[in-house]
């Protein structure tokens, strides 16, 4: 015979997992940063054209040579409202890192970071 007052086994675990799974923690920030306004240097510059992209990179250093993702993003063609000059510039999605960038001034290709 059982003890009438005592709780299965079975029904002591579900209602414990009830709880974990209700259970929201709420924790108060230790340090509060206050708000920032970031600059990315595009203000300054009109957009001419704007497309989602993928950027790969051939890796010849690999035997055998292979193409790897550089990133995911928005492709941008940018030109300086005052000083004329055009770029082509990619930011990866999320983190916003620039994983391209050309640079160009009156037809001529200035510099090409990647």
């Amino acid at each position: 015979t059982t003890d009438p007052g005592s709780i299965p086994e079975e029904q002591e675990t579900s209602t414990d997992n009830a709880e974990e799974s209700n259970h929201d923690p709420h924790y108060e920030p230790i340090v509060s940063l206050p708000e920032q306004d970031v600059k990315t240097l595009e203000e300054d510059e009109e957009e001419l054209f704007k497309m989602r992209a993928k950027l790969y990179r051939f890796a010849s250093e690999n035997d055998p040579p292979e193409w790897k993702e550089r990133g995911t993003g928005d492709v941008k063609l940018l030109k300086h409202k005052e000083k004329g000059t055009i770029r082509l510039l990619m930011r990866r999605d999320r983190t916003l890192k620039i994983c391209m960038m050309v640079r160009y001034k009156k037809n001529k290709l200035l510099s090409m970071s990647h």
